[in-house]
């Protein structure tokens, strides 16, 4: 459902734009989508399942975000940024993996757009430390557990192991996913048995299992699908296991902060934030909108951006169990503020995976560099 409204978000605003600013619509997905693999450049491949979850009528929910698109448009055509005129709408959403800031250019000028969010960034925890010391010092697939708290990761898989045996003895854990695929876990003479829609696994000698083999053994589906999947429901919120969670994530918080300011440099040169905040070589919109409010926001430059931003305190903190970053930046101009968080968390079920850093605005606002259009 987030990738149909994601898709929603970004092209409605296009489709608004196409229709001059109209907020009016009573498209089918249907003919909406024929509309836009005609008139929206990247859209030829789209297809219906990707922007509606029913073939005959849009839900609440894609309505409102629908609906959100076609203001963001409006507001856009209104306040001059646009030409009512314009032909030229160029899809970008195909592309966000690639790193682009962009999610749709409209005559050439482009746009990245949020719904009711304050995420900045999706982003593996390689960028976010070669963001911050300006060193390219990791590529792709740093875990953040396994690089600055191994052993007490070790300790908590362990703990993790002990809980799920415990309550497997009990009996097995049996139920479905939301495609009603069944899903089996079972502990039975030292053996774990792992299943789920046909497939199935069996670890020897679990009581034994360390993380390392954990990792070896139990990969994809059956990890996400299954192990982690138990762990969810039936552990997440016990004491011991918060508990070794809570351990192996202050570790892990200490010894990556001390690394990050080992390495920083004093005075960061701006380049340094560029990917922070999503700076290019040329000026693009930032947009977010909801039911209630439209904020566009015009992106500086580099050239623009250059010599007014600097990093000034890095610390982390581990509420419950959660290990979350914060990065302190100040415009040198101003002494305007701006504190971002990045949540480093697993995304797809514990321990499986790489976690992801997850970038939030916690204080301040993007004024700090950003230039809102008023609304």
């Amino acid at each position: 459902m987030a990738d149909i409204l994601t898709h929603l978000r970004e092209i409605s605003f296009g489709y608004s734009i196409l229709k001059g600013g109209n907020i009016n619509f009573n498209d089918s997905p249907g003919t909406f989508l024929e509309f836009c693999k005609s008139n929206i450049k990247n859209c030829e491949f789209l297809t219906r399942n990707q922007i509606s979850a029913k073939s005959t009528k849009f839900s609440s929910e894609e309505l409102s975000t629908i609906s959100n698109g076609l203001k963001l448009g409006k507001f856009i055509i209104d306040n001059g940024i646009i030409n009512s005129n314009t032909s030229n709408v160029k899809w970008l959403g195909n592309a966000t993996q690639s790193g682009t800031a962009f999610d749709i250019e409209i005559d050439n000028i482009p746009f990245s757009l949020k719904e009711d969010s304050f995420i900045l960034h999706n982003m593996g925890l390689y960028q976010l430390v070669n963001i911050i010391t300006d060193k390219v010092i990791y590529k792709r697939g740093l875990h953040i557990f396994e690089e600055f708290a191994p052993q007490e990761l070790d300790q908590w898989f362990k703990k993790t192991r002990d809980i799920v045996i415990a309550k497997l003895k009990e009996g097995s854990f049996r139920t479905e996913d939301r495609q009603r695929k069944n899903i089996k876990l079972a502990y039975t003479e030292g053996k774990l048995y792992l299943f789920y829609n046909g497939l199935e696994l069996k670890v020897d000698n679990f009581s034994e299992c360390n993380y390392e083999r954990f990792k070896k053994e139990i990969k994809g589906v059956l990890k996400e699908k299954v192990f982690s999947k138990f762990i969810n429901q039936e552990i997440s919120s016990c004491n011991e296991y918060l508990k070794a969670k809570k351990h192996c994530a202050e570790k892990a918080g200490e010894n990556f902060v001390k690394f990050l300011k080992d390495n920083v440099i004093e005075n960061p040169s701006p380049k340094s934030l560029f990917n922070l905040f999503r700076i290019t070589d040329s000026n693009y919109y930032y947009a977010k909108t909801t039911n209630n409010y439209i904020e566009v926001y015009n992106i500086p430059s580099k050239n623009e951006f250059l010599n007014k931003i600097k990093i000034t305190d890095i610390s982390y903190t581990v509420p419950d169990s959660q290990l979350n970053l914060f990065t302190t930046i100040e415009n040198t101009e101003t002494g305007e503020k701006l504190i971002v968080r990045n949540e480093l968390r697993y995304s797809h079920g514990q321990l499986n995976g790489t976690p992801e850093a997850k970038m939030y605005i916690s204080e301040g606002s993007l004024l700090i560099a950003y230039q809102p259009i008023d609304t």
